[in-house]
């Protein structure tokens, strides 16, 4: 692992907690503000949707600059948003002042939307071809480990010190990770500015459905796993909580803080056998996605709260092998440049599956039960573990 790594495994981790952050002191000030729980909630959904638009112009923008610049300009623009929202907050008092909230949210989410894929693909630019499943592992766990903090602590230090100093913690920490962005140095390579829009536009989801480096099987399993991941959305797990478990809210937050627990050991797991994973990545992704499906269809048979979060948190540990050999193996297929715009659509294709995630899994919740989105979200996971049986005989074959 070299320097430039180690600058980039600290921009994505300082930023993760910084955009953290950011989104629980805007719920919490929207909140404040309009006093409309509707409108809070909102708050990650406009995130979201600026990530989302930002995904289509990403392949153009990474056809012209290097990736380091982009990140670089992604982040600083993100300082200056966060600084006007700071400012916007201090004068904040009728409710006029909220279109203009909801509009940097926005803008915040389409410039991060170009900070995430840069950073992916800087990956394995950064490390040796033999390290990338050891990078991969550091940076999934680190990455488990902001989420736990941002969202855990977070809460208390908005209620003890306010949104406004929170908020400013979160610019001083973007401001951080701007540096180590100024410090990363990667292979450069040449960008081409002569294809056609519609080729560059494109590119990314042809290669997500490419069947001859097996991306269309991998991306397959996204597509059912994607869908499946609505039984972790918040609203379906409180009301597993409340109607399966029969315990109250504080038993979501223990099973939020389970997931967490287990993906943070997993990736710690995956870490002291890195060289394995990376080896035989086909191998790992059937191995996660069988047990997954394994675990949640006894999560789903389950009754008992206890049990339910010991079940969450060995889960983790298999979710993260799963994701952890992915990226490994995309990583060893495709160049920087490419890679660059498989991400893009990868992120794309995650918002708009995501998206019918929450509307498939509540449909089942109210016509059919909450157990029987963890059937359904079970049969999803064996399905995708099927697919990467498919995929590790074909490997085999090939060898």
């Amino acid at each position: 692992m070299n320097s430039s790594f180690y600058y980039l495994w600290s921009n994505i981790s300082i930023s993760k907690l910084a955009l953290s952050l950011f989104t629980m002191t805007m719920t919490l000030s929207i909140y404040k503000l309009s006093n409309s729980a509707t409108l809070s909630a909102l708050v990650m959904f406009v995130y979201v949707i600026g990530k989302f638009f930002s995904s289509f112009v990403f392949p153009f923008i990474s056809e012209k600059y290097p990736l380091q610049k982009i990140l670089k300009r992604s982040m600083f623009l993100q300082i200056v948003i966060l600084f006007a929202v700071y400012i916007l907050l201090n004068k904040a008092t009728i409710h006029s002042i909220l279109f203009l909230i909801f509009l940097l949210i926005w803008i915040a989410g389409f410039v991060d939307g170009f900070s995430s894929p840069s950073r992916m693909a800087l990956i394995p630019t950064t490390v040796t071809e033999y390290k990338l499943g050891r990078a991969n592992s550091l940076i999934s766990t680190t990455d488990q480990v902001f989420s736990l903090i941002g969202w855990s602590v977070g809460a208390v230090l908005l209620n003890r010190y306010g949104q406004l100093l929170i908020l400013l913690v979160s610019i001083i920490l973007l401001c951080i990770s701007f540096i180590t962005s100024i410090q990363i140095k990667a292979n450069s390579i040449t960008y081409s500015a002569t294809k056609l829009k519609w080729a560059t536009f494109k590119s990314g989801w042809t290669m997500l459905f490419n069947p001859r480096n097996n991306l269309r099987t991998i991306t397959n399993m996204d597509i059912l796993e994607g869908v499946a991941s609505g039984i972790w959305i918040g609203g379906i797990t409180l009301v597993f909580v409340k109607e399966v478990l029969n315990k109250g809210e504080q038993w979501w937050g223990f099973i939020n803080t389970g997931y967490f627990i287990g993906s943070i050991a997993g990736g710690m797991l995956i870490m002291l056998f890195s060289h394995k994973v990376q080896t035989n990545p086909f191998r790992a992704i059937m191995i996660g996605s069988f047990f997954v499906s394994f675990l949640v269809f006894l999560y789903a048979l389950n009754k008992i709260a206890v049990i339910a979060i010991l079940l969450v948190i060995l889960m983790g540990p298999f979710y993260q092998l799963r994701d952890i050999a992915q990226q490994v193996f995309i990583q060893k297929q495709l160049r920087e440049e490419s890679l660059a715009k498989l991400y893009a659509a990868k992120d794309n294709l995650y918002y708009l599956v995501f998206t019918f995630s929450v509307f498939i899994t509540g449909l089942i919740s109210d016509y059919f039960g909450v157990i029987f989105v963890y059937y359904f979200a079970g049969l999803l996971y064996l399905a995708s573990s099927f697919y990467a049986y498919a995929l590790f005989k074909r490997a085999k074959s090939v060898t």
